[in-house]
């Protein structure tokens, strides 16, 4: 009898969120809910509820039916005793539904919002349609620098002032446990201090960059329009807003930025019983990235962005503070600006067992002809879509099909018509284990479901066919994808670091839960890959003599052998950096911090702590604040130069992520607004703070072996790098 009623129930929401769908207005909601058989058995009987609605609007009406046909009223519309504090409280619950019921309509409203989540939970979807037959995405692959490379970055440089920048930073880092240390109050992922800086920031100082090296390039200022899609989860929106307030907007004019809300969304237990957090008030949870396109939308977002004359945008996640290494994201956007794609996606090879979606080219045959579609699934749906996580080939710590990273490329105009035809795109449940407090005010830790959507399945919108395909490798599509290495691509900082319990898969002969596999998504293994990044850098580039690289194992119990952090804005390009930075040697546990972009190092030996600071690294603010790019900037030579301290106390706990180092000794150059410091042939040794003035230059010398400073004003002959093409290559002079 169970079974019998659990089958007609979906059934007949089925059908009523079928109608819900295709009617026009309040009104016709309204007639139809009046039709459906719980709320027609509702209206028979009499109950305060009834009396109580038949005074409110046709908006709230169509709420409070759209309850009773999911079954809800009795369980959220509980009477509170006083009728004053009920009807405050009715007004909250409608206040949070009326968004619930316009964002969701072509789904059906709160009726289609709970079928879908609950239908997902318990697996009484409809079945679909031939799922086809699935290939690794054919892709450029960007890893090695040839000459198409050369040129997709040259024309990523060159097309910066078609591009905007879209940032979803409504993430609650849950699993990060970040608080306000005075508080104790919940922070957003967007506040992280990574490396000194908070991941928001990072983002910004990595498109400083990319604007600073067009600059140098052709000598003229763009100013990127960056949107963000903030939530109200943890006060997400108002800790943005503050940081880009206490920040002074980094630099940039206000109005250069947009912010749109991402709508939190119900939530409801195995049962389907929606979660309240207290007396008629939900417990609610951000609904997932892939409400993007259509907020944006309504929001005005493209509209804005188009008429600032910008047809691209690149979408950046949050918590992936190296998406900006190198050339990736230049010769990204400029293959999707050369070949004038709707829709890019950034790639490269996935861990097995990873709590990462994958990138795949779905192929469907048809009697007349042969779609492709190159998507994104993510790993929750690997078994409703028959995906098996097995490596790519035995032994390989790599699965079968290529990581999908959150790092979008999006035509603007081809995205505003997708999101008429999919305004939703990628619904899925989102089902983890939740610490809250009840309506009673008992604290309760059980699976809470919402309902989710994925914004890089927005690409399931642009389908080609082709008649007689020979290959799945020939199609021309309308969407793309890279493949470059992961340390360079997607590293990210969503959970705390545990050390690992180690089980063997026999079965399919890998080991779950390694140290590698607890490191994946932590800000230790963030920092990793960068550390790995930088012995790339310094070696291969600058040919420094480093300390080896550690297993992971050493990393976690000794830390780094080394430490080299520097504005994204001395490169970005790794082919600049290694220009400025040539030769030397660093001793164990060495440390150079480089918050300056114009600086000359020759055959630096460093053996402790290195830190040169400019106050003025890539141009100076003007009357309001906005940060003009120019060559008023700090500079910095050292030619054939050694610095010895004590540097970083190998005794001391640190945790050099959030970069809380303790230093016994530290060599510390400050240079304020344009000035200069100059050193050759010296010793820089012990503990030592040196500041130079705006408009001089300091130069260090030795005199009978001993350290003396020579203070002059600056002539029109600065030092400053000229940076200029050839042959697709940025040289500098």
């Amino acid at each position: 009898m169970s079974e019998f009623f659990a089958i007609t129930e979906n059934e007949r929401l089925f059908h009523l969120v079928e109608g819900l769908k295709n009617c026009c207005s309040d009104r016709e909601k309204i007639e139809l809910l009046d039709r459906d058989p719980r709320v027609k058995q509702w209206l028979q009987n009499p109950s305060w509820l009834r009396t109580f609605s038949q005074s409110l609007s046709q908006e709230c009406e169509l709420i409070i039916k759209s309850l009773v046909a999911i079954g809800q009223e009795d369980h959220l519309l509980q009477s509170a005793g006083e009728t004053n504090a009920f009807s405050e409280k009715m007004r909250v619950l409608l206040e949070e539904l009326f968004p619930i019921e316009a964002f969701y309509k072509e789904i059906g409203g709160i009726v289609g919002y709970h079928w879908t989540l609950f239908s997902f939970l318990s697996q009484e979807r409809p079945a679909s349609q031939d799922r086809g037959h699935y290939h690794r995405p054919p892709g450029i692959d960007i890893s090695s620098k040839n000459q198409s490379v050369r040129e997709y970055i040259l024309e990523g440089i060159v097309s910066l002032p078609l591009l905007s920048e879209i940032y979803p930073v409504g993430g609650a880092a849950d699993r990060l446990k970040l608080v306000e240390a005075e508080t104790g109050q919940p922070l957003p992922a967007a506040k992280l201090i990574f490396c000194g800086y908070s991941l928001l920031e990072g983002l910004i100082r990595d498109l400083q960059a990319r604007e600073y090296l067009y600059f140098k390039l052709f000598g003229k200022q763009i100013i990127t329009p960056i949107a963000m899609m903030t939530s109200s989860e943890k006060d997400n929106h108002r800790h943005i807003i503050s940081l880009c307030d206490e920040k002074k907007w980094f630099g940039r004019p206000k109005d250069s930025f947009r912010f749109f809300c991402q709508p939190v969304v119900p939530t409801m237990d195995k049962q389907g019983k929606w979660c309240l957090s207290g007396s008629m008030r939900l417990l609610m949870k951000p609904g997932g990235h892939g409400v993007l396109w259509k907020v944006a939308k309504q929001a005005g977002i493209f509209d804005w962005l188009e008429r600032l004359g910008r047809k691209k945008t690149l979408i950046r996640q949050i918590n992936n503070p190296i998406a900006g290494t190198d050339y990736g994201l230049l010769a990204f956007c400029g293959i999707g600006l050369r070949e004038d794609k709707a829709f890019g996606f950034a790639s490269c090879p996935r861990q097995v067992q990873s709590a990462e979606g994958v990138n795949i080219l779905i192929e469907k045959k048809f009697p007349m002809r042969t779609t492709f579609c190159l998507t994104n699934i993510e790993y929750c749906d690997f078994l409703k879509f028959s995906i098996e996580d097995v490596p790519i080939e035995p032994g390989s710590l790599f699965s079968q099909f290529p990581s999908n990273t959150n790092i979008l490329f999006a035509d603007i105009a081809s995205i505003k018509e997708a999101v008429k035809y999919c305004p939703i795109p990628g619904m899925l449940v989102n089902l983890k284990m939740l610490s809250y407090t009840d309506e009673e005010g008992r604290v309760q830790s059980q699976e809470v479901a919402r309902l989710e959507s994925t914004m890089q399945n927005i690409a399931d919108c642009f389908v080609e066919s082709s008649e007689s395909p020979s290959s799945h490798h020939d199609v021309s599509l309308r969407t793309y994808l890279i493949y470059n290495y992961r340390r360079k691509t997607i590293s990210t900082t969503k959970k705390l670091f545990q050390e690992p319990i180690v089980k063997f898969h026999a079965a399919k002969n890998f080991a779950i839960g390694s140290l590698q596999d607890s490191l994946l998504e932590t800000p230790e293994g963030c920092l990793y890959d960068l550390l790995q990044n930088a012995h790339d850098l310094l070696t291969n580039y600058c040919h420094i003599s480093l300390p080896g690289l550690p297993d992971v194992e050493s990393y976690i119990q000794n830390g780094p052998p080394f430490l080299f952090l520097y504005h994204p804005a001395l490169g970005p390009l790794y082919s600049i950096i290694g220009q400025k930075i040539r030769g030397g040697k660093w001793g164990p546990r060495s440390e150079l911090k480089l918050e300056i972009a114009e600086v000359d190092i020759f055959c630096l030996n460093l053996s402790g702590s290195l830190h040169i600071i400019a106050d003025q690294i890539i141009g100076e603010p003007d009357r309001n604040g906005t940060l003009q790019y120019s060559e008023k900037v700090g500079r910095c030579r050292l030619i054939n130069i050694a610095v010895e301290n004590q540097g970083i106390n190998p005794h001391l706990d640190h945790v050099y992520w959030k970069g809380e180092i303790h230093r016994d000794e530290l060599c510390e150059i400050i240079i304020h607004g344009d000035g200069e410091f100059y050193a050759e042939n010296v010793l820089l040794r012990g503990n030592m703070k040196i500041e130079v003035n705006s408009g001089t230059r300091l130069i260090a010398f030795e005199e009978r072996g001993e350290l003396k400073f020579k203070q002059e004003l600056l002539d029109i002959r600065k030092n400053v790098w000229t940076y200029h093409l050839d042959d697709s290559d940025i040289q500098l002079s």
